[in-house]
């Protein structure tokens, strides 16, 4: 059993589903204002609506993929709409998580998890190790799955499971 693999591939395999189920929604329904604005990142505003929480779900993904391949950073809450609606999130994602995990799969076959990278997206730039900006980006993305979840079935959306890396497992064995 190898971590990487499940919790990477639980966490992209999530986002995908919830950004499937979001196509299912009106624009009023992904806009509307979230009752219960957390702001836990201090580098950024609370999430507002479900569009902007699964929107930065996907902007954590391309931010981090950018920084480790030196790739431009992502727009952050200026992108254009058309790339905001679900199936164009889901094509950034998709495109932000190949990056990402050929990186790190990478990282793990070498054992370099304590290795460190420069940032120089970051103002001024810094230094991070590719173990602890895989834990970030796991745990940050955790928090708004859960949160897009909860949001999805008060919307009426028929959500299975709770985005527990179990749900991932079981589905690669067809269960």
């Amino acid at each position: 059993m190898d971590l990487f693999d499940i919790f990477s591939g639980q966490e992209s395999w999530h986002t995908r589903r919830l950004l499937d189920l979001a196509k299912t929604l009106t624009d009023e329904q992904l806009d509307r204002p979230l009752h219960n604005q957390i702001h836990v990142f201090p580098w950024d505003g609370p999430d507002r609506s479900l569009r902007q929480l699964l929107d930065r779900m996907v902007q954590t993904k391309e931010a981090w993929a950018a920084a480790m391949t030196g790739g431009s950073a992502p727009l952050f809450d200026n992108a254009p709409p058309q790339d905001r609606t679900p199936p164009a999130m889901l094509a950034r994602l998709e495109k932000a998580d190949r990056a990402f995990h050929e990186v790190l799969t990478e990282v793990r076959n070498r054992g370099g998890w304590e290795d460190t990278f420069v940032d120089a997206l970051c103002e001024p730039p810094e230094t991070f190790t590719f173990g602890g900006t895989f834990a970030h980006v796991i745990t940050s993305n955790a928090y708004r799955r859960m949160v897009a979840i909860d949001v999805l079935r008060g919307l009426g959306v028929n959500v299975d499971g709770a985005g527990c890396p179990m749900e991932y497992l079981e589905s690669l064995r067809g269960t």
